[in-house]
């Protein structure tokens, strides 16, 4: 396959929890979005390998392998909480990225956006950069964070960034494109402690899934946590009643055409963890008052235009029903009281990739070259490489 990639472009990466996702900048939406999963096997005797070095597999060819069965896979997650856990294989799962999905077969022409967490520190891009210009040899990186990016992608410079994300929710203000650190809320009470949640639910009401192999199990859970669950304006209330919805609304057809009832305390129950943490035992603010005590933090000046601009982004945002319940919750806790007419949630139907949304956005900008680190200003001053990791990180 013929490479499409022009030395112009810019390859856009969001490094999640979840899933990875790339493409080009200037595009709308990725071109491709891998699990964050990585497989190893044991190659003996091989005259090409005399370590007996283990074999990495990623994206389709892990898929592949995984579904055949014929080879031993172990399988491991080279980003844990937002952040690279096994360098070494992330090395070579970027180089994979490059070269096996984007065709890519000179990576020294490659300029990289690459969208990272914004509470990681400028030492952890620093280590990052090693890789990107030390293995990899690319001609130069910018480093962005997710929270500015997501906000980015609406079209706002200013505003409240809450990214619900598979691992961690994040919410930070933004000014003017620079994220207001003091001010940082952020939680563990997301996207995977919530389909944990709904699994547990699942064995409480007897629908067993043990029929299906790991993988397709956490498939068919995450799937009916996105088509199935809401957030109850009213929770008690709404666990608690008579199932309104029709016979189609609470049916699911697992795989083996056997069709389960998703019920009123399944639909509901897993998702009021970002309201209420004690429904998995956890002690954790909830999401509304974490909005509010991260508004609080800012300059009065400041609290009206992040009420304004409140912008969702991440998977976990697709939830039915959470801006009408965040938008209850929060009326009621604001310090003085505050009307709905006060605060605005921006939505976009695409958030669940807001942050590479607007890392293409930017990247097709004349200002990425003025923002991106090249590889001769790195290579120039050996010494002076944290400190330009420290200037040029955004």
């Amino acid at each position: 396959m013929e490479s499409e990639y022009d030395q112009k472009d810019i390859v856009v990466i969001d490094n999640g929890t979840d899933t990875i996702k790339v493409g080009i900048s200037g595009e709308d939406y990725p071109r491709l979005i891998y699990d964050n999963k990585c497989g190893s096997h044991s190659v003996q005797n091989d005259n090409d390998n005399p370590n007996n070095k283990p074999q990495l597999l990623f994206g389709q060819d892990l898929k592949k392998v995984v579904k055949e069965k014929k080879l031993n896979v172990q399988l491991s997650n080279p980003i844990k909480d937002g952040k690279i856990d096994n360098v070494e294989t992330m090395k070579e799962f970027w180089q994979y990225i490059l070269e096996d999905g984007l065709q890519i077969s000179e990576l020294q022409q490659v300029n990289l956006l690459i969208i990272d967490q914004v509470k990681n520190s400028k030492e952890y891009k620093s280590k990052l950069a090693e890789i990107f210009f030390d293995y990899l040899k690319v001609q130069s990186v910018l480093f962005m964070n997710s929270a500015s990016l997501s906000l980015f992608s609406t079209g706002l410079v200013s505003g409240l960034s809450i990214e619900l994300g598979h691992a961690v929710n994040t919410i930070v203000p933004i000014y003017q494109g620079f994220p207001i650190m003091h001010a940082l809320e952020y939680s563990h009470i997301s996207g995977a402690e919530i389909t944990q949640c709904l699994e547990n639910d699942l064995q409480t009401y007897e629908i067993s899934l043990d029929k299906f192999s790991e993988e397709e199990k956490q498939w068919i859970i995450k799937d009916i946590k996105e088509k199935m669950c809401y957030i109850a304006n009213d929770y008690e209330m709404q666990i608690n009643s008579e199932d309104n919805f029709t016979e189609e609304e609470k049916s699911y057809e697992l795989p083996d055409e056997q069709v389960i009832h998703i019920t009123p305390k399944i639909r509901y129950h897993c998702s009021e963890a970002l309201f209420n943490s004690a429904i998995i035992n956890k002690n954790s603010s909830s999401l509304p008052q974490m909005i509010v005590n991260s508004i609080q933090r800012c300059d009065k000046e400041l609290r009206q235009e992040l009420l304004s601009n409140m912008v969702l982004g991440g998977g976990t945002s697709m939830f039915q029903g959470l801006i009408s319940r965040l938008q209850d919750d929060i009326c009621q806790i604001y310090p003085g009281g505050a009307m709905r007419s006060e605060f605005n949630f921006v939505a976009d139907f695409q958030r669940k990739y807001s942050a590479w949304i607007g890392g293409s956005m930017l990247g097709s900008l004349k200002t990425f070259q003025s923002l991106a680190i090249n590889k001769q200003e790195y290579e120039e001053n050996p010494e002076g490489k944290m400190s330009l990791i420290h200037k040029r990180t955004f």
